[in-house]
């Protein structure tokens, strides 16, 4: 038996497609209320999980996992931002993007969080 994160307190909106969004980017919301790929070193609202019609899926709660580059991030509470290339990394100091950590995969640079 292998332990699942999913469809925990899994929340979505839908929002307008903003430019460049694919699924699987970790995304922000532009001026306009349109989603939009997360700036490289920005906090992530959420995650694109579909897009149809100019509409976006944006999942803002519950588990989803996702690539990291650069240093692994730790286990538990830790700050995450965008990365660029759906990518995360972990961040500085500030405390503005922080996750809850609950699976962590060295092999193939993925991480496990709780938006």
């Amino acid at each position: 038996m292998s332990i699942s994160y999913k469809g925990y307190k899994e929340n979505t909106l839908t929002l307008e497609q903003g430019a460049d969004l694919t699924v699987g980017a970790p995304v922000t919301v532009n001026a306009n209320g349109a989603a939009v790929p997360a700036p490289i070193g920005a906090a992530f609202i959420g995650v694109c999980t579909a897009i149809r019609n100019g509409f976006a899926s944006i999942q803002t709660d519950g588990y989803t996992e996702l690539e990291y580059t650069g240093t692994a991030p730790s286990t538990g509470l830790a700050t995450l931002v965008a990365a660029g290339s759906n990518k995360v990394k972990a961040g500085g100091d500030n405390d503005i993007a922080l996750y809850k950590v609950v699976k962590l995969d060295t092999v193939n640079s993925i991480v496990g969080i709780i938006l």
